[in-house]
């Protein structure tokens, strides 16, 4: 079955969304200290912040639920409204997304009642444990599910899922939102700074080791040969995807081997240069990997080769 543009464009929504979610909570773990003035007002975004993200991420769950109720019933997109209902009742899809969608209600609960509590470890726990939750039910409406609930594909799969949700999480929050920040504020070479540049750095190579992995078993689980990747639509795109990957780890090498030792270089000038080419390394490779993100949609609505 060859995806649609509705089919890919929810899927896509949810993936970016949920990489937001996973950037947010790596960041407000490794700012818990806060005993910088940045750091502060970083976390107050990010608390903002993650209401709009939890809302997107439910949003895309909608979208995706109505539009495969549209593909199953055969009927226009707005006029899915009867398919909707029998498929959220009656399908595998429609119990897995429901559950999605209820388990992000929770998160937002959760987020309203544990951030005004103070306890930033047991709200940290409970949301990680929430989007780990989010992410098993994304994995049992993919194509892993035909190996079983239980199977080393879907819980690779999961593992992968959330894997590429920390990396671009990463990346995306720390390049767009917090070390712009720290830009403006510090004039020079801070330990909070060091500290948090770090995280990222280790945080993302522990990311890209856990999807190297994962991803490669599931393209021999997936791909029945390597003409699979030059004959089939299915193969451009994981070439494709494979591709601003591999240009993505290309940035982040840069980023940990020459960016990150001059932005915390001791010479003031050197260390402000150095922490603004961080920032334009990390904003490319956001697009890079939003681009992965979306070709992963693609994949995730299209039948794999020999299926």
């Amino acid at each position: 079955m060859e995806s649609t543009l509705p089919q890919v464009a929810s899927t896509a929504l949810i993936n970016i969304s949920l990489a937001w979610i996973v950037g947010i909570l790596a960041s407000r773990f490794w700012l818990r200290a806060r005993t910088a003035p940045w750091q502060e007002a970083a976390v107050i975004w990010l608390s903002r912040t993650m209401v709009v993200a939890l809302i997107t991420c439910l949003a895309g769950v909608f979208l995706s639920l109505w539009t495969e109720s549209a593909v199953m019933g055969d009927v226009p997109w707005l006029e899915a409204w009867p398919a909707f209902q029998a498929m959220l009742i009656s399908t595998h899809y429609g119990n897995a997304g429901s559950a999605a969608a209820i388990i992000l209600v929770g998160a937002l609960f959760a987020h309203w009642r544990l951030s005004r509590s103070g306890g930033q470890v047991r709200y940290l726990g409970a949301m990680a444990l929430l989007v780990s939750l989010v992410a098993v039910a994304r994995v049992t409406i993919g194509h892993a599910f035909e190996h079983g609930l239980w199977s080393i594909a879907v819980w690779t799969e999961c593992l992968h899922l959330l894997a590429i949700s920390l990396w671009v999480g990463v990346v995306l929050i720390s390049g767009w939102a917090i070390l712009p920040r720290v830009l403006v504020s510090e004039t020079f070479p801070s330990e909070e700074r060091s500290a948090y540049l770090a995280s990222m750095s280790n945080w993302a190579t522990a990311a890209l080791v856990v999807i190297l992995a994962t991803g490669a078993y599931n393209s021999y689980r997936v791909l029945g040969s390597p003409r699979d990747l030059v004959e089939t639509g299915y193969g451009y795109v994981f070439v494709f995807k494979l591709g601003v990957v591999v240009l993505a780890i290309g940035l982040g090498g840069f980023n940990k081997f020459f960016g990150l030792p001059s932005a915390q270089s001791p010479n003031l000038v050197k260390c402000k240069r150095g922490l603004g080419i961080v920032i334009v390394a990390l904003r490319v490779e956001t697009i890079a990997l939003l681009l992965a993100l979306i070709a992963a949609a693609i994949m995730t609505t299209s039948a794999p080769p020999g299926q």
